[in-house]
């Protein structure tokens, strides 16, 4: 596990000193990621670098790795579980390795395979193969978008790098905001790869690969999801018997390790299931680590622990008092991520990384067990705007009126359950590609408008410029409403946001995080489970409940899915008011970006509804100015200019 780096300059821009300081002073840029070891190599029209956090051959693993004849050499961030038998196979074809090291396989892959190696790997990887001889390049980047990696490729000069703020250590790259992408940022708080808010700046999106010679650049994918096959599985017991023996090669196969491995354990049915085969597969006692929330309302301590003691782990139990913000967790969000971020959940990922990272390297994590089993009331939700669908618009349109009406009245204004009834009737009114967008809306139609103006609103944030997140794969109408919207997760909340969450939050604190769930024979397999068995009578990922019933102690699943996130509403204290005050109306670095009077009703709205109404939820009134807090604190720290 490392971060990867590097300058392709194939105009000779920067002289070969300015090329290779550069790549230095990008490298150190993330020495977070790997502080053990570092190394570097320059050939011609390259300079390339890494960091490395020893975790598979420990002597012998640090890069770049060779071929036998030197002419081929590999940077890599990442881990390749399944590098042992892939080794075991290219031996009997001749090839010779010098070391234990995983990074090796990629090499004579390469060499054996070519870009096909990228089919062969079960892994979370970002990894680029310089191949001399022939004086090309492959980067790619694994099926889910586990590890990152991001680049820019003007005037001849291509530069990438695990994080922005190592890749913006090459002052080539101008520092400007990218407009293009503001729509998606303000709608749903994500960006879909391989944009960025950064102009020019892309995201190598999951699944994909880049080949590079002097004279072509080709950018591709290896791997897209897909829902299109004929489901064999009929009944409970034939897909339980299927599935389960996948299950648990997904744990086994990211046992590897020259190192302890410890597992995160929140109480609910993912985590605690990857703990539960973990420690059966383990010959010594695994630790396994909580967060335990001093405000009851977000703890599941009392549930891990009653798992930690089914299964005999080492528990480790981190308490994280109600906090007083302090600005300084802002600012390493901020400058980790690189890029404005609005999921809160990334201040307690930090500080449980942060305690954890203190007895073990390594940890795995329930993260993916909701998209590939189904377990996510959004899921549900959408089903229900698909249904709705169904009844004659004219019908909807009068009822959604209705409730616009009743929404105002006394007897209701404090009920958000209503709220939610009227965005569900007003969503299905929506085109059917845009439901999914809908669901995730951070800011409505009506404020987008007013923050953005209406000429740039028809530009922009316009329907049929949400081209990235309306990019399915063919075949895509015939799977069912469960599958598409599952679909919709899996391509962009989960690597957009969920995996950026647990790698820079983790690696931040150089702590590597694995996630089973994200097995790539695993998820082949969970394709063949029909909707029925993913959710049953409103119980979402009922599969994996049944195959973990006999493992795990009731409690488990006996109370609803908490997620791991934070009251955002209760950690508004002074400093946090300060800070907001001042980013956006004392010190903003873009005043004419959005209308002062618009940032005054997010800031007051964000700061003082403590309580859901039947027409404003906290969350996202906390959130949206959370949103413009990360955009203009983004902006000042990295000196981004319009």
């Amino acid at each position: 596990m490392c971060g990867i780096t590097g300058i392709i300059d194939w105009k000779n821009t920067l002289s070969n000193t300015e090329r290779q300081s550069t790549v230095l002073s990008m490298n150190q840029a993330i020495f977070h990621r790997g502080p053990d070891a570092a190394g570097e190599f320059s050939h011609q029209y390259a300079s390339l670098a890494m960091r490395r956090l020893s975790i598979i051959d420990e002597a012998g693993g640090d890069q770049p790795i060779f071929n036998e004849t030197r002419d081929i050499c590999v940077f890599f961030n990442g881990e390749i579980y399944n590098f042992l038998s892939l080794k075991k196979s290219l031996e009997k074809k001749g090839h010779q390795f010098a070391t234990h090291s995983d990074t090796e396989v990629l090499v004579h892959l390469y060499e054996e395979y070519g870009k096909a190696m990228l089919e062969k790997l079960q892994g979370m990887f970002a990894f680029c193969i310089y191949d001399l001889k022939k004086n090309q390049f492959l980067l790619a980047r694994d099926r889910f978008g586990e590890k990152p990696l991001y680049y820019h490729f003007q005037n001849g000069m291509f530069s990438f790098s695990s994080e922005i703020q190592s890749l913006l250590e090459n002052k080539q790259i101008e520092r400007k905001l990218n407009h293009d992408a503001l729509p998606y940022y303000f709608r749903t708080s994500l960006v879909p790869e391989p944009i960025t808010l950064l102009k020019n700046v892309q995201s190598l999106p999951a699944g994909h690969f880049i080949f590079m010679t002097k004279n072509y650049f080709k950018e591709e994918a290896y791997f897209i999801p897909n829902y299109d096959k004929k489901i064999f599985l009929k009944s409970e017991p034939e897909a339980i018997e299927y599935i389960t023996p996948f299950l648990e090669k997904a744990v086994e196969r990211q046992m590897v390790s020259d190192v302890p491995i410890g597992a995160f354990l929140s109480g609910g049915i993912d985590s605690s299931s990857v703990v539960a085969l973990l420690q059966k597969q383990s010959n010594q006692k695994i630790k396994t680590f909580n967060v335990r929330f001093e405000d009851q309302a977000f703890d599941e301590s009392a549930i891990a622990k009653k798992v930690a003691e089914h299964c005999e782990t080492d528990h480790h139990e981190i308490f994280i008092p109600n906090l007083d913000f302090d600005e300084s967790i802002f600012w390493k969000i901020v400058d980790h991520v690189g890029l404005p971020f609005r999921d809160t959940s990334a201040i307690p990922s930090f500080l449980v990384s942060q305690e954890i990272s203190k007895q073990v390297k390594v940890a795995l994590s329930g993260d993916g067990g909701d998209e590939l089993f189904g377990g996510y009331d959004l899921f549900q939700w959408y089903q229900k705007m698909i249904g709705l669908k169904r009844v004659p618009r004219p019908i909807l349109s009068l009822v959604n009126q209705s409730l616009a009406v009743a929404q105002h009245t006394p007897i209701l204004n404090n009920i958000s359950f209503f709220r939610k009834i009227k965005r569900g009737v007003n969503t299905s009114m929506a085109d059917l590609d845009e439901i999914p967008i809908a669901l995730n809306e951070m800011f409505s139609t009506t404020q987008m408008k007013n923050i953005s103006g209406n000429d740039f609103y028809n530009n922009a944030f316009t329907n049929e410029n949400y081209s990235l997140l309306k990019n399915y794969p063919q075949g895509f109408e015939d799977w069912s409403p469960l599958r598409k919207i599952m679909y919709y997760r899996l391509q962009h909340t989960l690597p957009s946001n969920m995996l950026i969450k647990v790698d820079r939050m983790s690696m931040a604190n150089s702590l590597e995080v694995r996630a089973p769930f994200l097995d790539a024979e695993l998820f082949e397999a969970s394709v063949q489970l029909p909707d029925n068995l993913l959710v049953k009578d409103g119980v979402g990922k009922y599969l994996l409940r049944k195959i973990m019933q006999p493992h795990l102690p009731k409690a488990v699943f006996e109370h609803p899915k908490m997620g791991f996130s934070i009251p955002l509403y209760k950690y508004q204290n002074k400093v946090f008011k300060q800070l907001a005050q001042r980013l956006l109306f004392d010190e903003n670095p873009l005043p004419n970006l959005i209308p002062k009077v618009e940032l005054e009703k997010i800031y007051q709205k964000g700061i003082s509804l403590k309580k859901d109404t039947a027409t404003e939820s906290v969350f996202q009134s906390a959130h949206q100015l959370w949103m413009m807090m990360m955009l203009f604190g983004w902006v000042e720290r990295f000196n981004i200019k319009e």
